[in-house]
């Protein structure tokens, strides 16, 4: 059964001059990332238009736009929803992002020009020296792009820009573990290491365990979560 809550979606008066249908979409997209807007909850097309205090057009343009993104679902005559995911879902993600990503960073240590490495290392370099939760998630989804996009392999960016918001979504909890936040930064740093060294073989190991440990700690504070309901 879906879930309601009390939305709590941020202005949109100081994004711009963007189309209003943009600003909806930026400021729902946000809240969903961030957790503000939980799995399952039913996204009311009336509230949300009186609380960003616009028309109801530019609200149903977001939604088309979220459901692209595969962060909403839109069902005919029953509404729109944050899109969840079952345990099972999330397992057989992981494991097809693993071999996918892994296949990435391989192509790319091989095949990647000298400006692609340096543009990569600089992204790499950026998500090491910011603690801005929202910039780190933004670098880190770029350098997982960048390294699909420069294994030539359009397949391969393809595939992993499917679910590119899903993972952007864990990203926003693990970056409130310092632990975490530690780890991913170095296993980048050894990513790149055998990129640079055109190692597609240590490229590829490096970005299967990255990811295998992503979800590793998703596992972990999924069950904490759970444990914390129950008391």
């Amino acid at each position: 059964m879906d879930k309601t809550e009390e939305y709590r979606l941020h202005s949109i008066d100081s994004i711009g001059r963007l189309p209003l249908s943009e600003q909806v979409y930026m400021s729902l997209k946000q809240a969903i990332l961030t957790g503000s807007l939980k799995p399952k909850v039913k996204l009311s097309e009336v509230r949300i238009a009186e609380q960003l205090n616009v028309s109801a057009t530019p609200v149903r343009e977001a939604f088309r736009k979220l459901a692209k993104d595969n962060l909403v679902v839109i069902k005919p005559w029953k509404g729109v929803t944050v899109k969840g995911y079952s345990p099972e879902e999330i397992v057989a993600m992981y494991q097809c992002r693993e071999v996918m990503e892994g296949l990435g960073a391989r192509l790319c240590a091989e095949r990647c020009t000298e400006e692609q490495l340096s543009e990569l290392q600089e992204v790499c370099d950026a998500g090491i020296h910011t603690e801005n939760p929202e910039e780190r998630v933004a670098i880190n989804s770029r350098f997982h792009t960048l390294i699909a996009e420069f294994s030539g392999n359009d397949r391969v960016a393809d595939y992993l820009a499917d679910f590119r918001e899903m993972v952007n979504r864990d990203m926003y909890i693990s970056t409130s573990d310092k632990t975490r936040t530690i780890s991913c930064d170095l296993e980048h740093q050894q990513i790149m290491e055998a990129i640079h060294e055109r190692n597609g073989q240590l490229a590829e190991e490096r970005m299967r365990a990255h990811v295998r440990n992503a979800f590793v700690f998703k596992k972990a504070h999924a069950e904490l979560l759970a444990k914390q309901k129950e008391k």
